[in-house]
């Protein structure tokens, strides 16, 4: 082959690379091209986040199974106690300092409250209301204000004061109001459950006992 023809034929594929080129620009601008490339765009949006929705659903029901089997276990664990246990048949916990007593009508609430089960595991859809899944009655203001009994929310064991074991697989947002160590504190705890002012306006309308 001689120069002038490998001269002509590089001239040739020079002019058939830009046209395809140019052709690629025109289809590229084409109403019907970029209507398919938002088409596609949309579709992949649309398969990430039910991938992500259905990889939150998991997550969630993976918590209740555990949340169920955790008070499964306590339950057993009491029944293997006997009929005198001090903890058989008391859903309802009180710690701490003993404070002001009780009157009927606290104690009325109380129970109110144990029957309606932990609000933050209500909230996060872990278990539904009345649930009477075991609470802790946790005073939002202390124990020695006047109505200290009254500003009160159910909470379980591990929004309330027992960390969540490591190995337990349970979400991170999971952790108590009562700090141990590094785990829990009332900061962070408020920031991923809500202001425990706005927690307990819920919890007195669903159990029907108005605004505090």
């Amino acid at each position: 082959m001689t120069d002038v023809q490998i001269e002509k034929r590089l001239a040739q594929q020079k002019r058939s690379q830009e046209r395809a080129r140019q052709r690629q620009i025109e289809k590229q601008r084409s109403p019907e091209y970029r209507a398919k490339q938002r088409e596609k765009q949309r579709a992949t949006a649309e398969r990430q986040r039910a991938k992500a929705l259905a990889n939150k659903d998991k997550q969630l029901e993976k918590a209740r199974a555990q949340a169920k089997a955790q008070r499964t276990r306590a339950i057993e664990r009491a029944e293997l106690k006997g009929p005198n246990s001090p903890t058989r048949n008391k859903p309802i916990k009180f710690k701490g300092m003993a404070g002001k007593a009780r009157t009927k009508s606290d104690m009325s609430l109380h129970d109110k409250l144990g029957q309606l089960g932990c609000i933050c595991c209500i909230n996060a859809g872990l278990i539904q209301p009345f649930s009477g899944s075991p609470v802790s009655i946790h005073h939002i203001r202390g124990r020695t204000i006047t109505d200290a009994h009254k500003y009160v929310l159910p909470l379980c064991a591990w929004h309330h004061d027992t960390p969540v074991p490591q190995d337990s697989g349970v979400s991170s947002d999971i952790f108590p109001i009562h700090s141990k160590g590094s785990e829990g504190g009332r900061v962070r705890w408020e920031e991923v459950n809500g202001k425990q002012h706005l927690l307990l306006e819920q919890v007195m309308e669903l159990v029907g006992e108005g605004h505090y």
